[in-house]
C-alpha cells in the first residue's frame, strides 16, 4: 500500500490563514497561481506574525522527528540556527526556503523529505539545486490526486519581474540540454540529506528518488514556486489603510482583484518563451509585500537570538 506522506507532516497546517490572506487561486491544466497577502495587523502590515510561525517550524525543517526527540526540543531549536548561519539577510535564500518549505507542507499536504542545507560544508555558501524536495499526492485541475515528486525554487526580491524571471531560469536547468545531470545530482543530495525516518517507509521513499523504479515513473513531477517581492500596491492600500483592520483588508484585496488578470499574464507570457516547461507542472505561491528587507532582517534576528525559544 502507498505511503500517506501527509501524515507525516508534524507542523501546524493552520498557520496559513492565521498569518496569511489568500487573495485568488488561478488553476489552468498544469499551471497553478496563488496570491497571499501578510495578514493585517491593526492598520499596518508587518512581518512579526509570519516571522515567528516560521521561527518555531525550525527545528521540523531541519530534522526528523527522531533527531528532534534525541536533542529535546530546546536544544534543537539551538541547533537548528547554526545551520542558518549568519550570511547578510538582504541575500540569504534560506529565509525562503524555510517558507516555502512551509507552504508546501500545508497548502499542498507534500512532505518535505530532504533539503540542501544540512550539505552546506561553509554556512555562508549558498549550494545551487531545488530549494527542497517532497512527495506526496498533488491535486490536478480536475480535482484528482496523482502520487508527485515536487523540487522546490523561492525567491524574494525586491523587484517582481526579476524574481520572476530568476524562477524561470531557476526552474529550467532541471529541463534544459543539461538537465538528466542536474536531476540526478538533485536526488544525490535528497538522499544524503534526509528528514525523514520512518523505516516502514524508506524503501518506498529510495523508490520514488531512483528513476529507474517502476514508482518513480508513476509520478508527476512539480515545481512550487515562491515569490515575495516589494509591491507598491501593498505600500500605497496601508497608507490609505482606513480606520480599522477590515478597512485595510478590504482596500487589499478589491486593488490585488484589478491586477489578478495582469499577474496571471505576466507568468504565462514567461511560460511561452520556455516551451520545455509545459511538460510539467508549476505551482507558483506569490506574496506581495510593503518591505521584504524588514521579513529578511525580522528572521535573523529571532534565528539568532538565542534566548527566544517557544
Amino acid at each position: 500500500m502507498a505511503t500517506n506522506w501527509s501524515d507525516y507532516i508534524q507542523i501546524d497546517r493552520t498557520w496559513v490563514d492565521k498569518q496569511l490572506k489568500n487573495h485568488f487561486s488561478d488553476i489552468s491544466d498544469k499551471l497553478t497561481i496563488r496570491l497571499y497577502t501578510v495578514k493585517v495587523s491593526g492598520t499596518t502590515i508587518i512581518p512579526n506574525g509570519l516571522a515567528d510561525e516560521l521561527y518555531f517550524m525550525l527545528p521540523d525543517y531541519v530534522y526528523s522527528p527522531d533527531k528532534i526527540e534525541e536533542l529535546g526540543k530546546r536544544k534543537a531549536y539551538l541547533t537548528a540556527n547554526k545551520f542558518f548561519g549568519r550570511k547578510d539577510p538582504q541575500t540569504d535564500g534560506k529565509y525562503g526556503e524555510l517558507l516555502l518549505f512551509a507552504l508546501v507542507e500545508s497548502v499542498l499536504g507534500c512532505k518535505m523529505v530532504g533539503h540542501k542545507i544540512a550539505s552546506l560544508s561553509n554556512f555562508r555558501d549558498q549550494v545551487k539545486g531545488g530549494d527542497g524536495l517532497f512527495l506526496g499526492n498533488y491535486a490536478l485541475s480536475d480535482g484528482r490526486l496523482t502520487p508527485a515528486y515536487l523540487i522546490g525554487e523561492s525567491k524574494i526580491m525586491g523587484n517582481y519581474s526579476g524574481a520572476l524571471t530568476d524562477a524561470f531560469k531557476s526552474i529550467d536547468r532541471f529541463h534544459n540540454a543539461s538537465s538528466d545531470e542536474f536531476l540526478t545530482s538533485e536526488f544525490i543530495v535528497a538522499k544524503g540529506n534526509l528528514v525523514f525516518n520512518n523505516e516502514d517507509d524508506l524503501d518506498e521513499l529510495y523508490d520514488r528518488l531512483t528513476p529507474s523504479t517502476n514508482k518513480f515513473k508513476e509520478q508527476v513531477l512539480v515545481h512550487p514556486v515562491l515569490i515575495m517581492y516589494n509591491s507598491d500596491l501593498v505600500k500605497n492600500c496601508e497608507t490609505a489603510g482606513g480606520l480599522t483592520p477590515s478597512d485595510l483588508e478590504e482596500l487589499l484585496f478589491n486593488a490585488i482583484s484589478k491586477t489578478k488578470e495582469k499577474i496571471v499574464k505576466s507568468i504565462n507570457n514567461k511560460l511561452v518563451t520556455k516551451p520545455n516547461l509545459k511538460t510539467i507542472f508549476l505551482d507558483f505561491f506569490l506574496i506581495p509585500f510593503n518591505d521584504v528587507d524588514k521579513f529578511r532582517n525580522l528572521m535573523y534576528y529571532l534565528i539568532h537570538a538565542e534566548h527566544y525559544t517557544k
